[in-house]
């Protein structure tokens, strides 16, 4: 009887004791280890029934958005008509439910809000070529100062289409825009403004290995409505972008490679016609141009409106190295002639005896009288064939010569005319 009533007063002991540890972790709870700071209360108290989905004003006030960019880096894809841009945006507007009064809260003038906290205005590229803007801003932290402006700079990266002109790749300045407005609020809601005392030297801060340099940029509001809603006005700002690529690597690439087949396809007209030395290099020429179209292709849009000088050089190029290599096969069966009956016309070595005829084959071409008196005065008869052969020879020999400066001439014109 004793020991059951020792173990029932044991029983309830253990009982107290855990009910008086359940109820101090209970008044524990909600505690903090740390005192409030007037940071902490002044979050607490702005955002405790803060509504970020809603624009933050007064009945229907105008929100105004101030935009200012900095350009960190641009980059420009050919193949798909692409700028991608990379800046600083700098969005500032006025939060009314975000106003505190600095001396109720230890003098603090500003707060650090996440930018999920607070309502945040849709700015978005009207011209962007992605489909999501979710990861067009950085997740930064906005600065709210005690009057309720927001401040909020976040890296941002815009993909905009761009229709650029190719008739000077890979040279030449090309012109994209940019435009930035809201995307559900109208011009009634939200307003777009800028700072106009903003010089274009401030707006670009270009980043080192960017391979484009950007020689202009213009920004301007402006306001116009859309077909899809026709009764509500739309606000954007519009920047006007032009760049310049950085050239020192295409002159190897490109402008040595353009010299390079000039003077070979012309030297092929200063070796002798019989040689077969012609046809290699004129065929080494042809592989050269090829490689480069190919190259170029792959860095040029088929589908461009408009074809790169460069590349109607080179085609022209291969339409006369081909030429050539016709020309050249012509020339060297004139040279081998074995038909000592067959003398070159009178007419045509009169020609040719001219001042024109000497300075193309660096030396005379004997008329028919002089071979009769060359044939008399030497006694080997077997030689005045060869010297028929030797006609034709020189004959292809000014050819040659004539079409070394036609060509010098073409590629002359193609280089004036692409300069121009």
């Amino acid at each position: 009887m004793f020991n059951c009533f020792l173990k029932r007063i044991l029983c309830l002991i253990i009982v107290i004791k855990f009910v008086n540890i359940d109820a101090a972790i209970t008044g524990n709870k909600g505690k903090q280890n740390w005192n409030d700071t007037w940071t902490d209360k002044l979050r607490r108290d702005l955002l405790r029934f803060y509504d970020r989905h809603s624009r933050p004003v007064i009945g229907d006030n105008l929100t105004n958005v101030t935009v200012n960019t900095v350009l960190k880096y641009v980059d420009l894809d050919f193949q798909n008509s692409i700028m991608t841009i990379n800046a600083w945006v700098s969005m500032t507007w006025q939060d009314e439910k975000l106003l505190w009064n600095e001396s109720d809260y230890g003098g603090t003038k500003s707060v650090n809000m996440a930018y999920d906290e607070i309502w945040m205005p849709d700015i978005v590229a009207y011209n962007s070529a992605d489909g999501h803007h979710d990861e067009t801003y950085g997740k930064i932290n906005c600065v709210v100062r005690s009057g309720g402006q927001v401040h909020w700079i976040p890296p941002a990266k815009y993909r905009v289409f761009c229709n650029v002109d190719l008739t000077n790749w890979p040279f030449g300045e090309h012109t994209c825009s940019l435009r930035l407005g809201s995307w559900t609020y109208d011009g009634n809601s939200v307003s777009m403004q800028i700072n106009e005392k903003i010089n274009t030297a401030d707006m670009i801060s270009l980043d080192e290995g960017c391979k484009w340099d950007i020689t202009k940029v213009t920004q301007r509001r402006r306001v116009e409505s859309y077909s899809c809603n026709s009764n509500d006005i739309y606000e954007d700002i519009h920047y006007s972008i032009t760049v310049k690529r950085k050239i020192p690597a295409y002159h190897s690439i490109i402008i040595i490679p353009a010299l390079v087949v000039v003077f070979l396809t012309l030297s092929v007209f200063w070796l002798p016609p019989e040689s077969t030395e012609k046809f290699m290099l004129s065929g080494v020429t042809l592989v050269m141009i090829c490689i480069l179209l190919m190259m170029i292709s792959s860095n040029v849009p088929i589908m461009s409106d408009r074809i790169p000088l460069i590349v109607l050089f080179y085609s022209n190029s291969l339409g006369m190295v081909t030429l050539s290599m016709v020309f050249s096969v012509m020339l060297h069966n004139l040279a081998k002639s074995k038909q000592p009956d067959h003398k070159v016309p009178k007419y045509i070595t009169q020609l040719l005896n001219t001042k024109f005829g000497t300075v193309m084959r660096f030396t005379s071409l004997k008329t028919d009288d002089e071979d009769k008196l060359l044939d008399e005065s030497i006694e080997d008869r077997s030689k005045p064939p060869q010297l028929k052969e030797s006609q034709w020879y020189y004959l292809a020999l000014v050819l040659d010569r004539s079409m070394f400066i036609v060509y010098l001439f073409l590629f002359i014109a193609m280089v004036v005319y692409f300069l121009k």
